[in-house]
């Protein structure tokens, strides 16, 4: 994880363009982690658990295969289905299955309002450099819960610091907001935000 942006190909990239020029397209087959459905006749289902399970202490192993990693979580939420296919073109998603990362993702729906002239440029690079180091902006290293962000400044996986605000339980991040929070994974936290961060100039 030294260097996330090691993932330049020309399938890559092709990849990738097919992905942004039909931003409102696409499906990803969700990788079901935590949901399971069962008879409400089912034995299995203990609807009312004694107290004392409240008291033992869960492996991380079992969490991991419960919730999932952040890649599996990304994957099986409706709402990162773009997120989801760019991080996989370019080579991402399998760095979010190791180590502990808070993700401030931007929804499909945020992705779709980036201005023209950044899809253009992204269309247009030679290199998958510019959009990458973008996305390592909305990552930031270690598990910070939103209990845990305080106003100021934190620095993420792509060397520059982004700004936190937070007034009256409303978390700003950047130029985004923070509109859901804390879904948890095996190896972190996800923030869902309304924006694409805007990396400084």
């Amino acid at each position: 994880m030294n260097n996330l942006t090691e993932y330049q190909n020309s399938g890559k990239r092709v990849g990738l363009i097919s992905i942004l020029s039909i931003l409102t397209l696409g499906t990803i087959s969700p990788v079901i982690a935590a949901e399971v459905q069962m008879s409400p006749t089912s034995k299995l289902i203990c609807r009312q658990p004694h107290p004392d399970l409240t008291k033992v202490a869960i492996s991380p192993k079992v969490v991991q295969s419960v919730v999932g990693d952040l890649a599996t979580v990304i994957l099986a939420d409706e709402r990162f289905k773009i997120l989801g296919m760019i991080l996989q073109s370019i080579g991402l998603l399998d760095a979010l299955k190791q180590g502990d990362f808070t993700i401030f993702a931007p929804t499909d729906e945020a992705l779709a309002k980036l201005p023209q002239q950044i899809l253009d440029a992204i269309l247009k690079s030679k290199n998958l450099n510019q959009f990458t180091e973008l996305l390592e902006y909305h990552v930031i290293p270690g598990k910070v819960m939103s209990t845990e962000l305080k106003s100021g400044e934190l620095k993420t996986l792509e060397g520059d610091a982004v700004t936190i605000k937070t007034n009256n339980h409303k978390i700003q991040v950047g130029n985004a907001t923070v509109i859901d929070s804390d879904i948890p994974a095996s190896n972190g936290v996800i923030h869902i935000i309304d924006q694409v961060l805007i990396l400084p100039q």
